[in-house]
């Protein structure tokens, strides 16, 4: 199980697989909060790489950490923060014409026995989130894995079938909304502690109405209060917000 510490919460996530190092990445959408960023990179487990697409190069300077290699065109990064990669061997530079975005070419370099974070995705123009979220859905459907995508305000977690995924929010705290979409036309899955429960319940792509869910009453007594999802079938996407 892997478990990963956000200042907003923490994610456990069960894919009956071994523990993974983690890669994280930062895109040029919605800057991530210098804070957030750098609480985030100091508990990741294990030994993280650091990677940025083109602007997310200027996010880690604005939180004073550099990423192992950064990606792109350079054409929304600071021209000098650039040049110092390319400098240091740390840019692969690809020309402003090309046939992907700098997402999907980022894609193609991580590692893939590591898990996928990204951060710097939100936000911004509708084209580039849609963009982002089918290109990395698509990625997690095609190689079975999950992956998530996160700053100080949301979390996304793409959850192919057979996986689990807990949350816990921090003490006396709750989420604003829980909500669960289905990538794949169809999916089945289960979703407890919350105050709508799902128990192997088959949603839609097509009918995306399993939103604003919250944390149940009774689920905020306990002593450690989570919320938990499961997808039985197909792949869906798990989402807190706050």
């Amino acid at each position: 199980m892997n478990k990963i510490f956000f200042p907003q919460g923490a994610l456990h996530i069960d894919d009956n697989q071994p523990v993974q190092e983690i890669a994280f990445s930062v895109c040029g959408g919605r800057k991530p909060a210098g804070g957030w960023l750098k609480m985030t990179a100091d508990k990741l487990p294990g030994k993280p790489l650091f990677f940025a697409a083109d602007k997310g190069l200027n996010y880690y300077h604005a939180a004073n950490f550099y990423p192992d290699q950064v990606v792109g065109d350079g054409d929304s990064a600071n021209p000098q923060l650039w040049q110092q990669a390319v400098k240091n061997g740390k840019a692969v530079t690809y020309p402003a014409d090309k046939d992907k975005t700098d997402l999907q070419l980022l894609t193609e370099m991580l590692p893939p026995e590591r898990m996928w974070i990204f951060s710097g995705l939100y936000g911004g123009r509708l084209d580039h989130l849609l963009s982002a979220f089918e290109t990395l859905g698509t990625t997690a459907l095609e190689q079975k894995r999950v992956i998530v995508l996160a700053d100080e305000r949301e979390i996304t977690v793409f959850v192919p079938e057979s996986v689990s995924v807990e949350f816990y929010p921090p003490a006396d705290e709750t989420p604003v909304a829980v909500s669960v979409l289905s990538f794949t036309e169809k999916s089945r899955v289960s979703i407890s502690g919350t105050k709508w429960q799902l128990e192997e319940k088959e949603i839609f792509r097509s009918v995306p109405y399993s939103v604003s869910n919250e944390m149940s009453d009774a689920e905020q007594l306990k002593e450690f209060p989570h919320v938990r999802f499961t997808c039985h079938a197909g792949m869906a996407v798990f989402y807190v917000a706050g």
